[in-house]
């Protein structure tokens, strides 16, 4: 990539941990600051193909997007903490504060408005991760087979994954994905390097981590990850056919399996900003956050409004970059908590729930209302007997708001591509839309199956009162 993250680079590394330091808080700062970035020079923050992405749809770079002031890190480490992550979109600083001394001057500073715990812990256990060096290595296209006429018998057990949202046409037309670039931001991807017969290594442009434990997303042992990509990025014919093979991925690491913290938030924003600042055009996200490891970070129901957790205000931002953002509403339905986790309460994401073969709703499958009484989850797809690549090599059937949420985020990759003069507001209308409950949609299922092959056909119909 041409443009320059040197200056934020360097600030990771000067910045860095020590393992004495277990504390972490989430700063929230006034502005930017005297940022020495400028609207006007995208170029030093964001990549050519994030810009392009941004100028074709008319959205202008405005000061969101400026870097935060050099100055204030500097200014937090001077006061003894050190920096772990941070957001430009929602104005955030995550810190590592050893004492009480500490605490007090950084709280001190004229820029810090707020300061929230996040994480406690040794963070010396999560440095023990063999981290290995990723190589994207050159694949002959005669290594492994590629469907290239798709037929319903290429798909396996996987068919009815697209079937039920009618994209197989798209298929058929030769609509795969392909000049689409979608984020998968979720916990490990163990293995997926491991099985060529399934994932071309070709199409992952990237793979980072974002979070404390340390290593490489590939060998840290959740496989998680490796089962959502599968639903999108599979291509092994007769076997398994993700909605959305010809598309290019990132795969970004967020969140960590064996605990549970409010900081995973933080790391799912950063994630989200270096999905926009790289040019993707959809992330789809398969993580909810609502009880944590400590009871006291919990959040409630009533801050479902879109607004309140930053990592939903960070959510429906996306939307004003040109992105589209697919969230899992979450498996909490049948449970105490029973709504969409966070971010799946954001305003402008596509929050998707689960439904079974028969076109029922899953009980488990999170429900709405909003705590501002929006409609959430927005739509649903299959989510019961998903047929996913575990990171054992293995196929089989799962269940889980995490598997239709990268099913449909892949086929409304299809239809991007079918349709690329729209913008990302008037895909996901169409989504919306083609729902077989758009006119009486309910908390369950919002407004219901979308028909991704009617969205395509009768796009000029479906939008024509839609204000943007």
């Amino acid at each position: 990539m041409r443009f320059s993250f040197s200056l934020l680079f360097a600030l990771t590394i000067t910045f860095s941990l020590s393992a004495e330091e277990t504390i972490m808080y989430r700063l929230a700062i006034k502005d930017k600051g005297n940022t020495p970035y400028s609207i006007n020079k995208p170029e030093a923050f964001l990549s050519q193909k994030s810009i392009d992405r941004r100028l074709k749809q008319n959205y202008q770079i405005d000061e969101t997007d400026l870097p935060i002031d050099p100055a204030y890190f500097k200014a937090i480490v001077e006061a003894g903490a050190s920096i772990q992550t941070y957001s430009k979109w929602v104005n955030t600083i995550v810190v590592n504060i050893p004492n009480c001394e500490v605490q007090n001057k950084v709280t001190e500073l004229h820029f810090v408005t707020g300061i929230t715990k996040v994480w406690s812990g040794d963070l010396s256990q999560w440095n023990e991760v063999d981290e290995e060096i990723i190589e994207n290595q050159e694949v002959s296209e005669n290594v492994y087979p590629r469907a290239i006429n798709f037929q319903p018998e290429d798909y396996g057990d996987t068919f009815s994954q697209i079937e039920i949202n009618n994209a197989f046409p798209l298929h058929e037309l030769g609509y795969r994905g392909s000049g689409k670039t979608i984020a998968v931001i979720d916990g490990g991807f163990s293995n997926v390097d491991k099985y060529p017969d399934f994932f071309d290594s070709r199409r992952i442009l990237g793979v980072k981590n974002f979070t404390h434990q340390k290593g490489n997303p590939y060998r840290i042992a959740e496989g998680h990850g490796t089962m959502v990509f599968s639903c999108l990025a599979a291509n092994n014919p007769e076997k398994m056919i993700g909605s959305a093979p010809l598309a290019d991925y990132y795969l970004f690491k967020t969140e960590i399996g064996k605990e549970e913290y409010p900081v995973e938030e933080d790391y799912w924003i950063a994630a989200l900003e270096y999905a926009d600042s790289v040019g993707v055009d959809i992330v789809t996200t398969s993580l909810g956050y609502f009880y944590f490891d400590d009871s006291s970070m919990n959040h409630t129901w009533d801050k479902l409004d879109g607004h309140t957790i930053p990592a939903s205000r960070a959510a429906s931002m996306a939307i004003q970059k040109g992105m589209l953002l697919f969230n899992s509403a979450g498996n909490e339905g049948d449970k105490t908590w029973e709504k969409v986790t966070v971010p799946g309460d954001a305003k402008h994401s596509l929050t998707v729930g689960a439904i079974r073969n028969d076109s029922t709703w899953v009980s488990f499958s999170s429900w709405g209302y909003t705590a501002d009484n929006r409609m959430k989850p927005d739509v649903v797809a299959l989510g019961n007997n998903v047929c996913v690549l575990r990171e054992n090599g293995q196929m089989s059937l799962v269940k889980g708001t995490s598997f239709a949420t990268p099913i449909l985020a892949g086929m409304t990759a299809c239809l991007w591509e079918a349709l690329p003069s729209l913008k990302n507001i008037e895909i996901r209308e169409l989504i919306k839309k083609s729902s077989d409950k758009y006119t009486q949609p309910d908390e369950y299922v919002g407004y219901g199956i979308p028909n991704i092959f009617k969205a395509y056909e009768n796009a000029e119909i479906l939008l024509k009162d839609f204000a943007q």
